[in-house]
């Protein structure tokens, strides 16, 4: 008996949780390297973003961040805990900065 390959082939889950190949950073791209270069020193390990650090500073979970650098985009409410982040001169982050990313 031969099985028809149209309708035995499952489509993949497109739902739940990203595989992990989907933790990957591009270090080279803008919005890594404006955090990178205005982030608090506290957030910061060697030459990369502590990203674990960056998800309890901002109450995200740690997949969040590291969407953010993926896709190049951050929602509001990211843009305000990144900025209290900042806030009383511990980080050289504006508002400004961050508005290229804005996701509306």
């Amino acid at each position: 008996m031969e099985l028809d390959p149209q309708t035995t082939a499952k489509e993949p889950n497109k739902f739940g949780r990203p595989s992990k190949s989907d933790y990957s950073i591009s270090y080279d791209s803008p919005l890594y390297k404006l955090l990178l270069n205005k982030l608090p020193p506290k957030l910061i390990k060697g030459d990369r973003i502590d990203t674990l650090a960056l998800s309890k500073g901002t109450q995200n979970a740690r997949f969040t961040v590291y969407r953010w650098f993926k896709e190049q985009r951050l929602s509001p409410r990211a843009v305000k805990s990144l900025l209290a982040l900042c806030e009383n001169g511990k980080g050289k982050l504006k508002k400004v900065d961050l508005i290229p990313f804005l996701d509306l």
